[in-house]
């Protein structure tokens, strides 16, 4: 018998399922890393890991898998213990910009996995095409830890809209005629978030059938302000801040995901959608919801249904939210040459030095929220929620680079969604100017998560039903 037979785990609940969205780089590659160190140093030894690692192609994949390999290997060498008999890779493919990308992802997990207990949606796209350099350098010389904060000074692509879905606008795009049956969906939008948000809830049965019910992650920024998001432009098509926007909607949705009001429109998305095509969708209030209406004049608007009775409501615990971001990190999601690139890893350094807590710098500092969240047990979530409301959990650090998760101020929401918190001004990380959270700031921050909710909900639906006509 094999000397390691009896660290192998002996049922599936010592078995843990860990899926990470856009691994083969940057602070994804990050979160696999801390993952496997943190898993081996937290964890009995009779536990296991399996990392569902997805990239865009097999190409990525497969160098994903071998620089991952390698990392086990020196893990295995310094540590003198083999991991390669707890932790183990599964490299998956999917295109969140691409729903039947999505649609095959889900269905193939469905049928090769028993359960997963955490998503880490962390992959991303910018549109970032460079820097405002005059702007960048006056900023950084008059107000130099903000401006590395909160930039004002990024370019970004305003418009960008996916690939086409259904093969009907395909066909249209060819023969030259406009694509007048399929609405736009936003590149940013789609690739942050919608693409996440459909991924999640296709794999919630994998998620509910999780000993703890399943976790989702998903990894916002520290830059996204309530000015970067416009709710009657929710995919941030007209914006020129389409990545913070899509941030701040992640923000909107996470924490409010748990408030009373949210029920129907959460519990419709942690409950696999029905087997076969509703016949109506009615939103709520029974208004069709501008999300779900072609951008062209010319194409009636689709009328979506959220009725009571359309699904059953939830007989499993349902997963749970959370969301995280990584600080300040320096990775590649916006393009520079070389000696800019190094000059960003410096001021960043700088930044920490005098006395910034978000400037991580590097990936793996920056995995330490979303990993905290992915491992930490569930009983000590919910007390900490609890006690102090849903928050947004941050990677920060200190001056000589030691890294710790805390909760961060969120424009109208504050730490955990509660009046009284207090001055924000002194706590750690908060932006000057930063304001004690109202009662109208905490009740329009629930408006607008309602209907953030209602368009998510909305959008979900419409194409699931599109694509299922195709």
């Amino acid at each position: 018998m094999d000397e390691t037979d009896d660290l192998r785990p002996q049922d599936n609940e010592q078995h843990s399922y860990v899926l990470i969205t856009g691994a083969n780089s940057g602070l994804g590659f990050a979160i696999c890393c801390r993952l496997i160190d943190e898993f081996i140093s937290l964890r009995p030894t009779f536990e296991c890991l399996t990392l569902i690692i997805t990239t865009r192609d097999s190409r990525k994949s497969g160098d994903t898998v071998k620089r991952l390999e390698r990392y086990l290997e020196r893990q295995s060498r310094e540590l003198d213990a083999p991991l390669k008999h707890r932790i183990s890779l599964q490299p998956e493919q999917v295109d969140l910009t691409s729903l039947r990308s999505v649609q095959t992802l889900s269905t193939r997990l469905l049928g090769n996995l028993p359960r997963l207990d955490t998503i880490i949606c962390n992959a991303g796209y910018g549109a970032f095409t460079g820097i405002d350099w005059p702007i960048a350098i006056k900023e950084t010389l008059t107000d130099f830890v903000t401006s590395l904060t909160y930039p004002s000074f990024k370019l970004s692509a305003t418009g960008e809209t996916t690939a086409a879905q259904t093969g009907s606008r395909e066909l249209d795009i060819k023969a030259g005629n406009s694509p007048n049956d399929e609405p736009p969906l936003g590149q940013v939008f789609t690739s942050n978030v919608f693409g996440h948000y459909l991924l999640s809830h296709q794999l919630t049965p994998l998620l509910s059938a999780s000993p703890d019910h399943g976790r989702i992650v998903f990894i916002s920024s520290i830059e996204c302000l309530a000015s970067h998001f416009n709710s009657a432009d929710i995919q941030g098509l007209a914006s020129s801040k389409a990545y913070e926007s899509s941030k701040r909607l992640t923000d909107v949705i996470v924490l409010t995901s748990t408030l009373p009001s949210m029920k129907p429109f959460v519990q419709r998305f942690l409950t696999p959608s029905p087997s076969t095509p509703s016949q109506s969708i009615l939103l709520l209030d029974n208004e069709p919801s501008d999300s779900t209406r072609s951008s062209t004049p010319d194409t009636p608007p689709q009328r979506i249904s959220l009725s009571d009775n359309e699904y059953r409501l939830p007989t499993n615990p349902e997963p749970k939210i959370y969301v995280s971001h990584p600080g300040i990190c320096a990775t590649s999601i916006i393009t520079l040459s070389i000696i800019p690139f190094y000059l960003r890893i410096l001021a960043f350094y700088i930044a920490r030095w005098l006395g910034s807590p978000w400037h991580t710098v590097s990936a793996y500092k920056g995995a330490c929220a979303p990993v905290w969240l992915a491992l930490a047990e569930q009983d000590e979530l919910e007390d900490i929620e609890q006690r102090e409301g849903k928050g947004k959990w941050g990677s920060v650090c200190d001056r000589m680079g030691h890294e710790r998760v805390v909760r961060t101020a969120v424009d109208g929401w504050g730490l955990g969604g509660r009046m009284g918190e207090g001055d924000m001004s002194n706590r750690i990380g908060s932006r000057r100017g930063f304001q004690e959270v109202t009662r109208e700031d905490r009740e329009g921050f629930e408006e607008l998560g309602r209907e953030c909710w209602r368009e998510m909900e909305g959008l979900r639906v419409a194409w699931e039903e599109m694509l299922r006509q195709e």
